[in-house]
């Protein structure tokens, strides 16, 4: 249906009567800065979202491209004198588009699927490991899958899988601080090195580090396109998964804004629940380091890209700069435009690789321009967007982890009692 008709939730949106359209907002829309439409812009997008809830917008294609066009940096949210709180209105436009058009089927199974089964994951991993040490994945790319729509950005985003291994603990514990360890979805297959590091810095640290198996996607993929009832569900299952009073640390910055929110999705409980979800690099951070800990030198430059999650929602853009000085001779660079998306935005730069391509294009200039030897983002689908667009451009640079790196440093360090 897209007839125009109010909304039966008003309640989700009375929220837009706090934009006093100032603009303030549209110097920091990376959609607004590309396109110069104001239907691109913050306060564009929420006189539309206004005019859909109160039934005097059909919620047709056009509205569609342009609420979908939204990256979910919250840049404008961060910037928003109203306090507006933009990031909520969007998922709640998402909802309620979702209501009235029918969702593409077959991008919600492949979706689901993804996110809610463990075994599929491990058999994509295994799958994709096989397929580029058997040489198949490169042959496909000299037959030319890169030209095949969908596919060949997908074959370009998984350029690099390295081979680690993913644990997951029975229930039971040591005399150490206990902290649990969140696996997310995409980095169970794509991050598994940063999982594992995570694991071995923790250790060293003297943590015992719990990995429920119970655990589940953390949900943003579900709620950012709008499929409310799946992200409670994947919700309600970390909810149980991580049910004891324990510091629940995660290594993609994303996750953790989605994990830290879960108020939106489980109301008083989740609130309490996010309270207790620490991004790794703030958590290690606000860790006391002992002083007979030394990582190895490493006289390389690393330029730091600060994901829109690290520095617009968890308010931490430094916590790369501040774990990563333990390392000497370590020359660190902040990217330059740290404050702009870079266009991977989850799925976006999956489902919207053009706009996504143009962010990230400045980000790979700045790089060829410091010339760095590692890139160093807190965010999974950052570090694959970015890592994608540097190979395309001839750049070798690696893209990490502040933690991997770090575990690297740390390399043969025993655990600590």
């Amino acid at each position: 249906m897209t007839d125009a008709e109010a909304a039966p939730n008003q309640e989700e949106f009375t929220a837009t009567d706090q934009c006093v359209m100032c603009g303030l907002c549209l110097p920091h829309c990376p959609t607004y800065a590309e396109t110069e439409n104001e239907a691109d812009s913050p306060r564009g997008r929420i006189s539309l979202i206004q005019a859909m809830a109160r039934g005097e917008l059909p919620a047709d294609r056009r509205l569609s491209t342009h609420l979908e066009g939204c990256l979910s940096c919250r840049a404008c949210e961060d910037v928003c004198p109203s306090g507006v709180p933009y990031g909520r209105l969007i998922d709640n436009a998402r909802t309620e588009l979702r209501r009235r058009v029918p969702p593409n089927p077959m991008r919600d199974a492949l979706r689901q699927a993804f996110a809610a089964h463990r075994t599929l994951r491990r058999t994509l991993y295994a799958a994709t490991r096989l397929a580029r040490l058997s040489g198949l994945w490169s042959l496909a790319k000299r037959l030319g899958i890169q030209r095949l729509p969908g596919l060949g950005r997908l074959h370009a985003l998984t350029g690099r899988l390295p081979a680690a291994h993913l644990s997951f603990d029975a229930v039971g514990r040591d005399s150490n601080p206990a902290v649990y360890l969140f696996t997310g979805c995409a980095a169970e297959i794509f991050d598994r090195e940063t999982l594992e590091a995570a694991r071995r810095v923790l250790l060293i640290l003297g943590y015992h580090v719990l990995t429920p198996e119970a655990q589940t996607c953390c949900g943003a993929l579900h709620q950012h396109a709008g499929d409310r009832q799946a992200a409670q569900a994947l919700a309600r299952a970390n909810f149980s998964a991580f049910d004891n009073d324990i510091p629940i640390l995660v290594t993609s910055s994303a996750c953790a804004t989605t994990l830290r929110e879960y108020d939106t999705l489980l109301g008083a409980k989740g609130r309490l629940f996010g309270q207790r979800v620490h991004e790794i690099g703030e958590f290690l951070s606000a860790t006391p380091w002992p002083e007979a800990l030394e990582p190895r030198p490493l006289a390389q430059r690393a330029a730091v890209h600060t994901p829109c999650s690290q520095r617009r929602v968890l308010h931490a853009p430094d916590v790369a700069f501040t774990l990563l000085q333990h390392i000497p001779q370590l020359e660190l660079i902040p990217l330059p435009g740290n404050d702009r998306c870079c266009g991977a935005a989850g799925s976006y730069m999956i489902e919207h690789p053009q706009m996504a391509d143009a962010l990230a294009a400045p980000k790979v200039r700045a790089a060829a321009d410091l010339a760095p030897e590692l890139l160093i983002t807190t965010n999974i689908g950052c570090a694959m967007h970015l890592a994608r667009a540097l190979a395309e451009n001839g750049q070798a640079v690696e893209v990490l982890h502040p933690v991997t790196l770090l575990a690297r440093q740390l390399a043969g360090m025993p655990p600590r009692a």
